[in-house]
Parts: structure tokens; sequence; C-alpha cells
């Protein structure tokens, strides 16, 4: 938004600069003159060389209370935490994984809409079947909850944008849909089943005021559901489903080939 400061926030908990340096690299070469944080736990490694590049760390523990909710959810509180302890209003803020993700050009400088913008896996793949959303919705919110959305196109909770409040407001239903939870065998990613809940208009209380949802056409390129690497240009880019280069590229380790070509440019 003009005249407001744009904010990136993401987790490295566990990381080692090596991890992170694709993201924070992609993210200093492409001309985004915002803000981005880092939460860091006490295994992060080589925080300070992160903050080389423009990023900010800030270290983080879980209460005892909520020591087994697993990182990926945890994240949801800290950013939610950040956002409304924030000494000023944010233009867009960006909802980042970031060991798999790196910047093509400045997130920023496109026109995005107002509200959230979701995005969409690769395919057409729905919430029911995907193996895992469905069993992380399934445990988490019960059998009718994935009915409900089992046929809608599955929303990868690994990016997602939106301005200001319409952040605040997500985040707030996320984590009121997060607890309570119960420790199981691979429940890491159940995040992703209440994001698809809420994203798809589902959840207690109504959908979300203005959701827009972008697939692998658009601005971010996520891999995790394609089978086929995407093609690159003769300057090394990525193609998005359009052919024109991605501005993120998400889950490009699913992908040896890409990965080494990725992990070569960047780190």
């Amino acid at each position: 938004m003009p005249g407001m400061v744009d904010l990136i926030l993401g987790m490295a908990a566990g990381y080692h600069y090596g991890d992170v340096r694709p993201f924070a690299a992609s993210l200093w070469a492409s001309g985004f003159a915002g803000r981005c944080v880092l939460f860091v736990s006490p295994t992060t490694r080589e925080a300070g060389r992160m903050e080389a590049h423009g990023l900010e760390t800030v270290p983080f523990q879980r209460p005892d209370y909520m020591s087994h909710l697993p990182l990926n959810a945890w994240r949801h509180f800290l950013c939610l935490d950040f956002l409304r302890h924030a000494d000023r209003e944010y233009g867009h803020v960006l909802f980042t994984d970031v060991r798999d993700v790196v910047f093509q050009s400045n997130p920023m400088a496109r026109p995005w809409p107002g509200g959230l913008s979701a995005v969409l896996e690769a395919g057409g793949v729905t919430v029911g079947a995907c193996p895992w959303t469905s069993r992380w919705l399934r445990r988490h919110l019960g059998e009718a909850a994935l009915a409900r959305v089992a046929d809608r196109p599955l929303s990868c909770s690994g990016t997602v944008l939106a301005r200001f409040a319409a952040m605040i407001g997500y985040l707030e239903r996320m984590t009121a849909l997060l607890v309570p939870f119960e420790p199981g065998p691979n429940m890491a990613g159940y995040d992703q089943g209440v994001h698809n809940f809420l994203v798809h208009g589902m959840a207690p209380g109504g959908p979300l005021p203005e959701v827009h949802f972008t697939d692998n056409a658009g601005p971010v390129l996520t891999l995790g559901h394609r089978r086929e690497a995407p093609a690159m240009d003769a300057a090394g880019n990525v193609l998005n489903d359009a052919g024109v280069p991605a501005v993120m590229v998400h889950q490009y380790d699913r992908h040896p080939e890409l990965f080494k070509r990725v992990r070569e440019r960047w780190a």
C-alpha cells in the first residue's frame, strides 16, 4: 500500500544459515524495501549471518502449556502477537515458509487485491484428494469438517498474503482453530487442514471477509503436488504455468534438479 511499509513474517526454528540463505539472498536481490522478521529458536544456528541480508531475527521459546504444539502451528501465534503489538500499521503482510522459498522479484511490487490472497496447489488437487491435508483435518477437526471442504481446491498454508487488518483477522481465526490440539504421529503440518477449512469459508463465525485465490499461473509457484519440474528461462528464472517468471517459488526442494540449480544460484 502506498506510503506504508510492507512486512514479511517467517520462522527459522532449528535452521542454520545455509538453510535460510537462498530465501534471504533472493529477497535481498529482489529489491524488497520493507521489513522481514524471522522468529528463531534456541536451536537456530548462525542467526547473525541471516541479519547481514537485512533480515531481523526475533528469539522465541514456547511456554510450557504450548510446548505440545508443532512449530508450524505455533508460528501463527507468534505472528499474531507480533502484529497486535506492532508500533505501526503495515501495508501488506506476507506470512511465509522460509527453507523452501525463493524470490525472483519483489513480492510487494505487484498489485495484490484487497483482503487475503491464498495460494492453490498444483494440478487442481482437492482437499480430500490430498492424503496429508485430509488426514490432518480429519484428526484435528473431525470427519464432518473434512466432508465440508473435501471437494474444494487445496490451498497451501505456507504462503499467505494480506493487508494488515486482514492478516490479523486471519491469524485470530487460525489460532482459535489450532487449539485445543491432541498430539499424534505425523501431525506437524495440521495447520494446513485448518487453513483450508478457514479460507474456504467453513469455520465457525462464517467466511473471512474477502479471500482471493491464485494458482500456479500466478505470482506464487507451489510445487508440492506437481509431478514435473517447471521450465526455466535462459536467465535461470523458474517459470510459472503462464510461462513467465514466478514472483516466488515455493517447495522447490521437491524436484532434485531444480533444488540443485536454485541452491547453486543462491547458496
